[in-house]
Formats: C-alpha cells, structure tokens, sequence
C-alpha cells in the first residue's frame, strides 16, 4: 500500500471509531487495531490521537468547503432566487447525508472537545454563516431580498436550523430513505417567505 494510501486508510478507520465511540472513548490502541498496522506506522502519520482527529477534521472541512460551492452547471444569470436557496440547502444536507459518520463526528461532538479540536468545529459553523451571509447580500443587491434584513441574524437562524435538521436525518440510520430534493424543497419553503421580497420568484 502506497504511504497515502495507507494514511488515508488509517483516517476512515479512526473516522468510524470516533464518530461510534466518540472522541474521549477511542484509543489510538483502538484505531491501530482496526487499521491493522503496527504501533511504529501510525505514528510515522500522526503525532497522537488528537492529531488523527485534527487531520480527520481538516479533510473534511476541506471537502465541505468545496461541496459548499454551486455547481457549475448553475446560471447564475438566469436562477431565480428560491431556486438558487433550494440549491444551497440541498448541497449542505446531501454533504452530511452522504456521509453518516462525518455528521456524527460534526454534530455530535462539537462541544466539550479540547480547545483546537472545538475550534475547528467552530470554524467550520462559522464558514456556513459567512457563506449565508454573502448569499443574503447578493440578494439585497440585487433586489431579492429587503434592505434592512439582518443578514448577520438570519445567517445564524438558517445554518443553526441547517445543523440541527441534518443531526435530525443524518446522525441516525433511521431515514435511509429520505428524499434530498423534497426536504430541501420543504426548508426552502419555510424559509423563503422570511427572506424574499414577494417580487423575487
């Protein structure tokens, strides 16, 4: 096995094990052994366990980060506004439902992590307000939305509302089933009448 190979290995291990036992409840005896390497490899990767759980982190920030972004089949010219937020909505919920563990990691354990580790956590909240946030400025320039809505306010009421929707589905095995499209469709509707102006379609 090639060394990025083996480390991303040793990552979708420990993954598994944090987001079943939580962070405090494994031992990086519990994620060498069921990586299946010895004691000497997994630290040629990583300093100690908060340094599997950092990198752990940081990757998939890193991929929300991108999956964050509109597709690029979008026109932006041409999308109208609700459908521009049923797309934002839909590309946050599929980024957690796609992954269980990652939301459990995110959504569970969140709080009470030790100071760098809730950081990130932090971060990673705080990057969806200011994605929010920008989105609700676009809107105002462009005459979607009314000028004096507090975009600060309404980016925290829609990504708190995004989160706890997504440990609703996603923390669980219980809606294997669920319909991306319609509850995104749903959140939007609910949503969208306390942000649009009735002129924006």
């Amino acid at each position: 096995m090639e060394p990025g190979q083996r480390k991303e290995m040793i990552l979708e291990k420990a993954k598994k094990l944090f987001a079943a036992q939580g962070y405090y409840q494994t031992q990086i005896s519990d994620i060498i052994r069921e990586a299946g390497v010895a004691r000497g490899t997994i630290y040629q990767y990583f300093k100690n366990k908060e340094d599997v759980f950092i990198s752990l982190l940081e990757k998939y920030y890193g991929k929300w980060e991108k999956d964050a972004y509109l597709a690029g089949d979008l026109d932006l010219a041409t999308i109208s506004p609700r459908e521009y937020l049923f797309h934002r909505i839909r590309r946050t919920l599929s980024f957690f439902a796609d992954d269980q563990d990652v939301c459990r990691i995110y959504l569970r354990m969140g709080l009470g992590l030790p100071g760098e580790l809730e950081a990130i956590i932090r971060r990673f909240e705080k990057k969806i307000e200011d994605i929010i946030v920008n989105d609700l400025r676009l809107g105002v320039r462009n005459g979607h939305i009314p000028e004096d809505l507090d975009v600060t306010l309404t980016a925290n009421l829609m990504g708190g509302a995004l989160l706890r929707i997504a440990y609703l589905y996603f923390a669980t095995d219980e809606n294997a089933d669920l319909d991306l499209d319609l509850l995104a469709r749903k959140i939007s509707a609910i949503l969208g009448p306390g942000i649009f102006l009735p002129s924006a379609k």
